[in-house]
């Protein structure tokens, strides 16, 4: 793993991303140039122009950015998905399909504003070329990004199945559990306890996680030490959990955990950067979508009676309540029996709501609450105050979510489907934590990038 800004980020995912983008490069210019020989008249001059080698040129350049695009929003730079998609392809080529007909187009406009020019057979020889090196890069997939590593577990009791279960359903095929063992226990015929340094090297594993539940006569420091010097990751599970799953498991948490976390200093400066990104992300967002949510107000008027804005009591920044500002959604009396989740398919939605709830766009006027500063664009999501008083009984730590503003979009919020009850509520707390700790305007920027998708695809959202 790797970190940048406080934020850990797969070395596997950017070793595919990087030699992806340089294939699909190569090979597209390769195919486009190939193609246009071939369809070029016998007595044409073979040589390339200066226009037509810029087109080349061009059309490379223009295809990787658009294919990685699509990769990416077919979850192809999920290791596991790409794995599981290298026998069938599918995804593959529906990416491959989109980026064509985007690239196609591009060109099409490119030689209006550009002094270009693309042979005859040059973008098909360049969308089978760039086809072909991603297909290449995905066959050797395993060479490219490497075995899963392997992680040892110190423990067998619940810590330590709750961290193997975590790690590999969320390890994304780059983390393989070799063994659960306990340095206490006697392997069969054996007259002592195999030290722990002993059975990493045996099983050779590339990293150890401490998870035992019980640590009265831990013995074995000294032999985790001496994983460290024989050059292994040696990580409490915590700490591992939040390296290579980014979340913070609130079994695993101890309040020094937090107490003593350099990264939960925050500057003034910090502070003020983060604030001028606000204003200017969420001043860009409503200038852009201005018109388009006029004919959403108008929508929302003609199919049900009622305001068009709904304002709902949430709970900001150190647990003060503020009015959250959303485009109505349901009816008028969606809450006259009280206070409760929302839930799949719920009657109480109208019918330009459920569009508008699909897509997001009833969040847009938590805008107003960004620029006057109750909200962040980046921060965990803002719940009503009868809710935090439940879950803070319920979930412990769950305080600490309010140590920074809430956000129109999360980390918790990319990384989690919606929830609706307490357990969907202690899953996304455990991502909400690691925003607190290891929050920056780089882990910001990449949410709101990782939200395009979200809201491309309607995801996670009722």
């Amino acid at each position: 793993m790797l970190r940048v800004f406080h934020h850990y980020f797969s070395s596997r995912k950017l070793t595919l991303f990087l030699i992806e983008g340089a294939a699909i490069a190569l090979a597209c210019v390769l195919g486009a140039m190939a193609c246009a020989r071939m369809l070029a008249p016998v007595d044409a001059d073979l040589a390339l122009a200066g226009s037509s080698a810029t087109g080349m040129l061009l059309l490379g350049a223009t295809f990787v950015p658009t294919f990685q695009f699509s990769l990416y929003l077919m979850d192809l730079y999920d290791l596991r998905v790409a794995a599981e998609d290298r026998g069938r392809g599918s995804r593959l080529l529906k990416a491959a399909g989109v980026t064509t007909a985007l690239v196609g187009v591009l060109m099409l406009v490119a030689p209006a504003v550009l002094p270009i020019h693309l042979p005859p057979g040059a973008l098909l020889g360049g969308a089978v070329g760039a086809l072909a090196g991603t297909l290449a890069v995905r066959y050797a997939l395993r060479a490219v990004v490497g075995t899963p590593s392997r992680v040892l577990i110190v423990g067998d009791g619940l810590k330590a199945r709750a961290a193997a279960t975590a790690i590999e359903q969320g390890g994304e095929d780059s983390f393989q559990v070799v063994a659960l063992v306990d340095p206490r226990r006697l392997r069969a015929g054996a007259t002592e306890p195999e030290p722990i340094n002993v059975t990493a090297a045996r099983l050779k594993a590339d990293f150890v996680v401490q998870a035992a539940d019980d640590m009265r006569g831990a013995h074995w420091m000294d032999e985790l030490l001496r994983c460290r010097l024989d050059g292994r990751g040696v990580y409490e599970a915590a700490g591992f959990c939040e390296r290579v799953l980014r979340r913070i498991p609130v079994t695993h948490l101890r309040t020094s955990d937090f107490a003593f976390a350099e990264e939960l200093n925050v500057s003034g400066a910090r502070r003020a950067a983060k604030r001028v990104f606000d204003i200017l992300v969420a001043s860009s967002l409503l200038l852009c979508a201005a018109p388009f949510l006029l004919l959403v107000m108008a929508a929302i008027k003609l199919d049900s009676k009622g305001p068009i804005f709904y304002r709902q009591e949430r709970t900001g920044l150190n647990g003060k309540s503020y009015w959250l500002w959303k485009f109505r959604s349901m009816r008028t009396d969606a809450e006259k029996n009280g206070a409760v989740w929302a839930r799949s398919n719920d009657d109480r939605v109208t019918r330009v709501g459920r569009f508008i709830r699909k897509t997001r766009i009833d969040e847009i006027p938590q805008v107003l609450n960004i620029l006057t500063g109750d909200m962040s664009f980046v921060g965990p999501r803002p719940e009503r105050p009868v809710f935090i008083e439940q879950l803070k009984q319920q979930i412990p730590f769950y305080a600490l979510r309010e140590a920074v503003k809430p956000g129109l979009t999360g980390w918790a919020q990319i990384r989690y489907p919606y929830g609706a009850s307490v357990e969907d509520a202690r899953n996304k707390l455990e991502f909400d934590l690691y925003y607190v700790k290891n929050g920056s305007l780089f882990l910001d920027m990449s949410i709101i990038f990782h939200t395009v998708r979200h809201v491309l695809l309607a995801r996670g959202a009722r």
